[in-house]
């Protein structure tokens, strides 16, 4: 017999110690399987190494004899699918997609990955790239990506570990901390590396040397001179046209570590770029250099050297270009140089000397030579440079945008695209974007409503900053022929807006001309469309359009519309202009003309965003290249910084599209995914009632919460209640963030999450706190219930926290505007925002607004949208958003004072002034109204004639115990100046009565203030009442007999379940008998009756009265028709009191929870749980009745399992003995429910008052919380 291995494994039915022991187990196995007689004996030590929980379900199996114990697999999977998590893997995905590798080194970061990744095998092998290239620290990315693009998850796990590790020795380097490499200096080969001097670093010159050759000149390459002192730098010409031999060795100069390699390759626009304009003996060129201070030299490549046709000399010894390790890169090598090139950068001039040298993205590189003979000042992190003498600001990363630096040249472009499209460089031109374009067949039609008034001619002051930018855009715009001079009776203002980078942006405000403008109702693409385009695309390029509205002309007979006013006169476009009502519908009429042929063959376009999807890599970039070739003809261009080609996975319109289909872009839900966890009862219930809004789509919503849910009980079993504050921190749990995470989790899923569709309507919710903003875009769904199609959270900037509320606001619908523009301009079909501030109405009329707020104003007006206000406790979801724990400052406010003490000064000598002046007036006023009428109601006041002696006289007053004396015919008069004035604001009677008293007596006076707030009829109409509610608990008439009195309700909706969506619950109020009928969807009245005949009339007659809600179909004519017919009274519940039909409720709720505790973790097969759930309730002993239902009904109980031995039949039984025994039970019954509902009475009475006794005609007042009155705010009981 074979020696077998012993066996050590243990498993205890912990979930997360499956995975381990179940891989243990199998390797076991398959090294001693031939140990084994049978299946039956491997099963057999298995089981013997369970322990705890596992050991009991192991019991079990045998104890039923399991098929699963004759075979390994079997009993494995099984064994997985009892002790797995269900939630596991959901987990997993989650804690995936945000994993970031952080401080980890990349091995600690693939371990963690790679675990995880075990957990979620559905995932592809791309999937799982993406999300671990997204966690890798942003340096360690950038450098992996420039090295190469490994297409499995272990080529990037070792690309990774070696970048990190290059560039760790880097940060050695830079640090002095030792290390062996070389830095990336041209080095001439003919040179020989220094002597180290003990203690030194290996490979790196010593600066004490004195033997050390001198360096030469960095601008000419000679010695003698300082840079300073060279002709190079002062424009002068050259004295000597042969270089130096100690232009080889310029390279030994001490320099800076190097920026990383990206920084050199990378199409990144965030790196240091500036326009260069070189001047050859027979040519000019214009294109854009990297500066890189890492760089010993000055290159220029051998293409852009031979096209200037410069002179070219001999270095006296090559110079090879060395790598981070100090390697020789191959094919590295230069041997030629130019001297002397005049140079133009910005308003610099000088001549700049270069090595030649192939390199790569871009044709020069300005090195160490040029950063010293210019010596600019850098902003690196701002990416701008600044010279010293001229001043002038080029601003980097915004380069590639500035329309006067046109003149890129097309081959620099080339070095950006991919190889199969560089004969397309043309359509990515800048220069040709800004030029005005032809004339087309479709041209903008202004089309004015009939009637209405033609906005006057206006103009803004200005500044002389903002005059002087006027000046240039108009100057440039008519060179450009964008605008004309025009003699138009119309003229929109100009004003400007400030970018971040203190610039000034031209706008148009053409807000009155929108309003008189008809809408264009050309139709936007939908959804579906771009599911259709997408069906077996695996390749997908996106091109963005340059300036797309510009490439529209203005009808001839229409231009005189555009026109705006300034200082320098009176102007029209000639092209579309930003702002301008209809501009998106024109422009996609426009561009629809253009690629029609290739709509149907994967091409999808929105506006100025176009999509190609194909099956193939040939088919891709053959379609590509056919779009390229339509937008060449028709003279549109793409921004190629924005344009991505030959992708596998690409974010378009807010969605992730890849060859799995279409997701939702993990972006737009991403506030929502990194909710803060709550750390005040506050903010807990802020989330709370953000998720309450979703209750009916997420599936044991109750449940879930259950554990927030208790962090809010103020008062526990056995303790007395205690008030909580806001602020007070929680005791948060495991399960709490179990809950937590699982809630968000529902928030981003479908069914929670809805896919928007163009065609119908939308609604945004915003709001905005101190400290953030909010919104969420919603639609209906088939069945009317909003549904969210996406979540916009930010914080407030430090100066957008110092705007007034109402300025807030509208940052939160202009944000929200600009993140779902492609949903909602140029839809054709209006939407609507809500906000709870009224004030942001004076953005759609005329008031007098600040520039900024101008410029929102006329953003806003390219939207058919139409502001609704409502209270802010409504707002449930953008004000979670606006109050996340991550965005609340938990910095204490800042202490100042709004004036200086000077203006404090002048404002007091102001006041005193002005009441100097008024004093005459105010005692004038007083005397002849106050006073006069006081002293006047003394004479024959009955309390003063008869209690004389109580009271005292001076200056005509009487006097009670110091205070005033108001006689009676006054007293409604102070009242109502105490109460009703706007400086006493409606108080309630105890501040009244100290307010009142403070100053004035009269007999009685408390009971008199008491009886006129009660009696106020504003306090009455607009103050919410206090205390218990009124109205004690009224029971209805009791049934005396089964099915007398039914009452029904539907659940749902639930998850679909065989076809069925719900549920009708009718239940007999007497022996709390109920039917559940699972229904495919919501019947209309005429169905609903079908259904009671077919399931309810036919097993218990007619019934004498039926109790139900207000839903459509029991509130229907005919369902009222029905009821008459079957002799029925119809019995409706309050409105917004469902606890009227309560019964039903309570039934329900025992319902959810039979088919939660059967049901599948998916929940869609309830419905094969329905008939057992009615047999058990109907089978269970009712508290109300203490009986069961089926015994009540039918007069005998039932067996639903054969547990129990059938009893003999008693011989007396017979038809009168039943029907005294039935109604004996009935008796019985009857009692038991007066009793059941005494109790309840009791109880409820406990929390209530009595209230008055009504009568029919009687006036009162309704609470209208749940009424809609039309009106800006509610008025609330």
């Amino acid at each position: 017999m074979p020696r077998r291995e012993e066996l050590k494994l243990e498993y205890g039915g912990e979930s997360s110690e499956l995975n381990f022991f179940l891989i243990g187990i199998r390797g076991y196995m398959e090294d001693n399987a031939h140990t084994f007689p049978s299946e039956g004996s491997m099963v057999r030590a298995i089981g013997n190494t369970l322990k705890r929980g596992a050991a009991s379900w192991y019991v079990q199996l045998h104890a039923r004899r399991d098929p699963c114990l004759r075979s390994v697999p079997q009993f494995l999977a099984a064994l997985e699918n009892r002790f797995r998590d269900p939630l596991e893997q959901l987990r997993a995905r989650d804690q995936l997609k945000g994993i970031k590798q952080r401080d980890k080194t990349v091995p600690e970061y693939a371990e963690e990955f790679l675990h995880l990744a075990e957990r979620v095998p559905e995932w592809s092998e791309v999937t799982k790239v993406e999300i671990f290239k997204e966690g890798l620290r942003p340096e360690v990315f950038s450098w992996a990506a420039h090295r190469d693009d490994p297409e499995t998850l272990q080529g990037w796990i070792q690309l990774a570990g070696r970048v990190e590790s290059t560039l760790s020795q880097v940060k050695r380097f830079r640090s002095g901390g030792g290390g062996g490499q070389q830095r990336p200096v041209a080095r001439g080969r003919g040179e020989t590396r220094k002597q180290e001097r003990p203690g030194g670093r290996p490979g790196i010159p010593f600066k004490g040397d004195d033997n050390r050759p001198k360096p030469g000149c960095f601008v000419c390459g000679k010695t003698g001179h300082r840079v300073a002192e060279c002709w190079a730098r002062k424009g002068e010409p050259p004295k000597a046209s042969k270089p130096t031999p100690a232009a080889g060795r310029r390279a030994e100069e001490e320099v800076q570590a190097p920026e990383p390699p990206e920084r050199l390759v990378s199409q990144d626009k965030r790196m240091l770029v500036v326009p260069i304009c070189l001047s050859g003996l027979e040519n000019r060129a214009t294109c854009r250099a990297f500066v890189d201070c890492g760089c010993s030299r000055n290159i220029i490549t051998p293409e852009l050297a031979g096209a200037l046709k410069c002179q070219q000399t001999l270095l006296d010894a090559p110079i090879a270009f060395l790598q981070l390790d100090g390697s020789v890169a191959a094919g590295e090598v230069s041997t030629k140089e130019i001297q002397g090139i005049p140079c133009k950068i910005g308003k610099w001039e000088g001549r700049i000397s270069f090595v030649i040298a192939p390199i790569a993205t871009y044709n020069i590189i300005l090195g160490i030579p040029w950063l010293e003979q210019a010596n600019p000042e850098v902003d690196w992190r701002g990416k701008s440079l600044a010279f010293k003498e001229q001043q002038t600001q080029w601003e980097i990363s915004k380069i590639a945008e500035e329309e006067s630096e046109g003149d890129e040249a097309g081959e620099i472009d080339q070095e950006l695209l991919p190889p199969e499209y560089r004969d397309f460089v043309d359509v990515f031109n800048q220069k040709e974007a800004s030029k005005l374009p032809p004339k087309r067949n479709i041209e903008v039609e202004i089309e004015i409503t009939p009637g209405a008034n033609l906005p006057k001619p206006k103009v803004y002051p200005m500044s002389v900053q903002e005059k002087e930018e006027l000046r240039k855009y108009i100057d440039k715009n008519l060179a450009r022929g964008f605008i004309k001079p025009s003699s138009s009776p119309l003229g929109a203002p100009v004003l400007f807006r400030r970018k971040k980078d203190n610039s000034l942006r031209l706008c148009i405000d053409y807000r009155n001309l929108n309003a008189i403008t008809k809408d264009n109702k050309y139709p936007m693409p939908l959804v579906k469309d771009l599911i259709t385009v997408l069906k077996k695309g695996s390749m997908f390029t996106k091109l963005d359009l340059i300036e797309a509205y510009h490439k529209l002309r203005i009808k001839p007979e229409d231009t005189w519309k555009t026109a705006f006013s300034c200082a320098f006169g009176h102007f029209e476009y000639q092209i579309l202009p930003f702002g301008l009502k209809n501009g998106g519908a024109c422009f996609m009429q426009l561009i629809n003309e253009i690629l029609h042929p290739l709509l149907y063959r994967g091409v999808f376009i929105f506006l100025d965003d176009i999509l190609i999807v194909s099956e193939d890599r040939e088919q891709h970039i053959e379609l590509v290249r056919e779009v390229l070739q339509k937008l060449r003809e028709a003279k549109l261009y793409a921004k190629l910084s924005k344009c991505e080609f030959n992708k596998t996975q690409i974010d378009f319109l807010g969605y992730r599209i890849s060859p799995e289909g279409l997701a939702m872009d993990p972006s737009k839900v991403s506030d929502v995914r990194e909710w803060g966890v709550p750390q005040t009862r506050r903010q807990l219930q802020s989330f709370l009632g953000f998720a309450n809004f979703y209750r009916s789509f997420i599936k044991g919503f109750a449940q879930i919460t259950t554990p927030l849910t208790e962090l809010l009980k103020t008062k526990g079993k056995g303790e007395t209640a205690k008030v909580k504050a806001p602020g007070a921190k929680l005791s948060w749990t495991p399960e709490c963030q179990k809950a937590f995470e699982t809630l968000k989790e529902h928030f981003t899923e479908e069914p929670v999450l809805k896919h928007p569709d163009i065609q119908s309507p939308f609604i945004i919710h915003c709001d905005a706190s101190d400290c953030a903003y909010g919104a969420v875009l919603l639609q209906k769904d088939q069945n009317g219930n909003l549904k969210p199609c996406g979540y916009l959270s930010r914080k407030f900037s430090e100066t957008e926290k110092c705007w007034p509320i109402w300025e807030k606001e509208a940052l939160a619908i202009l944000k929200a505007l600009e993140c779902w523009r492609h949903f909602l301009e140029g839809s054709g079909i209006p939407f609507e925002i809500w906000s709870d501030h009224k004030n942001l109405q004076y953005l759609k009329s005329p008031r007098k607004l600040s520039p900024k707020q101008i410029r929102w104003a006329q953003y806003f007006s390219r939207f058919d949208f139409q502001l609704k206000f409502f209270q802010g406790k409504q707002n449930v979801l953008a004000d979670a958003l606006s109050r996340m724990p991550q965005h609340e400052d938990i910095t204490t406010a800042k202490e100042g004072t709004l004036f200086s003490e000077r203006q404090w000064g002048l404002a007091v000598s102001t006041r005193a002034q002005a009441q100097r002046e008024s004093t005459a007036t105010v005692k004038f006023d007083e005397e002849d109204s106050w006073e006069k009428e006081l002293r006047q109601s003394y004479e024959g006041d009955q309390w003063i004639l008869s209690n004389a002696e109580k009271g005292e006289q001076k200056g005509g007053f009487w006097f009670v115990k110091k205070k005033l004396y108001i006689p009676a015919i006054l007293r409604i008069k102070i009242l109502h100046r105490f109460h009703n004035n706007q400086s006493a604001g409606h108080m309630g009677i105890t501040k009244t009565t100290k307010a009142i008293a403070k100053h004035c007596w009269w007999p009685g006076m408390r009971k008199d203030i008491k009886n006129y707030v009660i009696q106020c009829d504003d306090c009455a109409r607009n103050k919410s009442r206090g205390g218990k509610p009124m109205g004690l608990l009224q029971t209805v008439a009791e049934p005396t007999r089964p099915w007398e009195c039914v009452a029904m309700d539907f659940v749902g909706e639930l998850p679909v379940s065989r076809g069925h969506r719900y549920i009708w619950t009718v239940l007999d109020l007497f022996s709390k008998q109920a039917h559940f009928i699972a229904l495919t969807k919501l019947p209309s009245a005429e169905k609903l009756a079908e259904l009671y005949i077919n399931h309810i009339y036919k097993l218990h007659g007619c019934p004498s009265r039926v109790v139900s809600d207000r839903g459509v179909q029991f509130t229907a004519k005919f369902w009222e028709k029905f009821l008459e017919m079957l002799g029925a009274e119809r019995s409706l519940s309050s409105a917004f009191h469902p606890m009227t039909n309560g019964a039903v409720e309570r039934t329900q709720q025992t319902l959810g929870q039979f088919l939660r505790m059967y049901s599948n973790m998916r929940q869609n097969d309830w419905s094969k749980w329905l008939a057992f759930a009615e047999l058990a309730f109907n089978s269970t002993i009712h508290s109300a009745t203490n009986k069961t239902p089926f015994e009540v009904v039918y007069g005998y109980e039932i067996q639903p399992l054969p547990l129990l031995p059938r009893w003999a039949e008693n011989e007396e039984t017979g038809a009168g003995k039943w029907k005294t025994q039935m109604l004996e039970c009935w008796s019985q019954v009857t009692a038991s429910l007066k009793e059941a509902h005494k109790k309840y009475k009791t109880f409820a009475d406990r929390k209530r008052v009595e209230g008055d006794k009504l009568e029919k005609g009687d006036l009162v007042w309704l609470s209208t919380q749940n009424i809609k009155l039309g009106l800006p705010s509610r008025y609330r009981m």
